[in-house]
């Protein structure tokens, strides 16, 4: 199947397109209680302070004291800031030469709903600055996935009509609404999903 003569650009997602997360974000020997419930997928995006963290709104500390909180757990806010830091496990591996590769044919994007923590480790110890053309960190743009206006934001900044970009992202309802904004957008599950969706589409 060849690539939409539409698309100028791709737009990645990070955590489970690109870079590797850890399974869980709550240990259970911080546990107060009997729920086995973890702060991921649906309830991450349902948590005002997640989200409200990903939007840049409230500081680390003030976040996972928040966290800590409304989950009852006996951890101290620094130890859990620790730990919420190594959730970023690292990039699939060969990311680097698909992108170099794509970057031949393709305006190339990341828009990652992140954080203050996550992002400098992202930038640097996983080695993501340069690698593309433009960054969309929800923190720094105070708009995070799946907010519509996100998506609108991404495009205008690109200078690009939303139907000529090629959105991956591993979350159901990023996809519903990148495509209600007009973007071209696939769910994938990790790297090698991503490539599979890449070939199928001709972009590889």
């Amino acid at each position: 199947m060849a690539t939409p003569l539409s698309v100028q650009a791709i737009v990645f997602d990070l955590g489970g397109v690109l870079i590797q997360l850890g399974d869980r974000l709550i240990k259970n020997e911080w546990r107060t209680t009997e729920s086995s419930h973890d702060i991921v997928g649906d309830s991450w995006l349902l948590s005002k302070t997640a989200q409200d963290f990903e939007r840049g709104l409230i500081t680390p500390f003030d976040f996972a004291e928040k966290i800590i909180a409304e989950m009852s757990l006996n951890i101290t806010p620094t130890l859990f800031i620790e730990h919420f830091a190594q959730w970023p496990i690292g990039p699939y591996p060969t990311i680097f030469n698909t992108l170099n590769q794509l970057r031949h044919r393709f305006t190339l994007g990341i828009f990652s709903n992140t954080n203050a923590i996550h992002w400098p480790r992202l930038l640097n110890e996983m080695s993501l600055a340069g690698k593309v053309d433009y960054y969309f960190a929800s923190h720094l743009i105070h708009l995070a996935k799946p907010d519509p206006k996100a998506f609108t934001f991404v495009a205008n900044t690109m200078g690009l009509e939303p139907n000529t970009i090629l959105f991956l992202d591993d979350n159901p309802y990023n996809i519903d609404s990148a495509r209600q904004v007009g973007f071209i957008a696939h769910q994938v599950i990790g790297f090698d999903s991503t490539l599979r969706c890449l070939h199928r589409l001709g972009a590889l």
